[in-house]
């Protein structure tokens, strides 16, 4: 989701409640937050029924009812991410993204980075990444030709001001920092820079599923064609029939020592190539067993999203 403007669906759900989750929004204020949302009382009632001591089921389905636009619409404007981040910061949480960063966090956003070991010499890419325009950060090279600490501040300096395409990109925060990380390559520095700031001790891996977070599969890590194309790749054999051991002749003076030398070499070749045989057949089953248990997990996964979908509809006939 690139631009905080974009009309969301029901689509971006796992998208909306893991920014949500990175900035630590507190789930008991699920309520205050549809209300804010515009959703009406009655119906956030009847979310709490469905979910007395579940908070966090009570969210994603508050939610649901805005990315479903359950509500006036024409007189609050679609959702949008930008709609969300404003309504967040007005409840005093500073917004999905975490808080918002002014130009005195200068320093702190420079010494995270390089504790983080950003590399300087990226300082253009991440300019970009984070709004500025082509022409601003010539304008910085060329005061600072060559001194790329220098130009890695001014960049900084100038996304937090928030210059150029700033906003577009999303406000300065810590979390639109990593995200910009991630974005030219750098994951280990923002996997590392979020263990920081957000404590997340699987940031990591957070990450791999935002990236897919507002698919078409609900937020399943794969989607059914990859799973397809990975189990078309794996080469299943028929049917195996494993030697049985070397049979040795019976009279074995007619042979000369040469001869035992290279049957024995034979022997020794033909087992580990038939141990090769066993641990692939044996990698391929597993990985069967890994991508079922995926597919089954996805399968779970959209049937729960679905009844979700099914019982907020039901809630809106109501």
């Amino acid at each position: 989701m690139d631009d905080p403007r974009s009309v969301l669906s029901i689509y971006d759900l796992n998208f909306v409640v893991t920014k949500l989750e990175r900035s630590n929004f507190p789930e008991d204020r699920w309520s205050e937050l549809g209300l804010k949302l515009h959703i009406s009382q009655p119906k956030l009632d009847s979310v709490r029924a469905y979910n007395p001591l579940d908070v966090k089921g009570c969210l994603r389905r508050c939610l649901i009812l805005w990315l479903q636009q359950s509500y006036d619409v024409d007189k609050y404007g679609l959702p949008t991410m930008q709609l969300l981040a404003t309504v967040v910061e007005e409840m005093g949480l500073g917004g999905p993204e975490g808080p918002l960063l002014q130009i005195s966090d200068l320093e702190y956003v420079f010494v995270t980075l390089n504790e983080a070991s950003f590399p300087p010499m990226q300082w253009i890419p991440l300019g970009l990444a984070l709004g500025l325009y082509q022409q601003t950060l010539d304008v910085i090279d060329a005061n600072h030709y060559g001194n790329r600490k220098h130009c890695l501040i001014e960049c900084l300096s100038q996304w937090l001001i928030r210059a150029d395409h700033v906003d577009a990109k999303g406000k300065p925060t810590m979390t639109t920092l990593c995200d910009a990380l991630e974005g030219i390559g750098e994951k280990a520095v923002a996997a590392q820079i979020r263990l920081k700031t957000f404590n997340q001790e699987q940031a990591s891996s957070i990450e791999e599923v935002d990236d897919r977070a507002s698919s078409s599969g609900y937020g399943s890590h794969f989607s059914k064609q990859e799973i397809q194309e990975w189990l078309s790749e794996i080469e299943w054999p028929s049917e195996i029939e494993w030697p049985s051991e070397i049979e040795w002749p019976s009279e074995i003076d007619e042979f000369d020592k040469e001869e035992l030398d290279a049957l024995e070499k034979a022997n020794i070749i033909l087992r580990e190539e038939l141990d090769a045989a066993r641990k692939g057949i044996d990698a391929a089953r597993k990985a069967n067993i890994i991508l079922r248990e995926e597919l089954d997990a996805a399968k779970k996964e959209f049937a729960e999203l679905k009844e979700e979908l099914d019982m907020t509809e039901n809630q809106q006939k109501q």
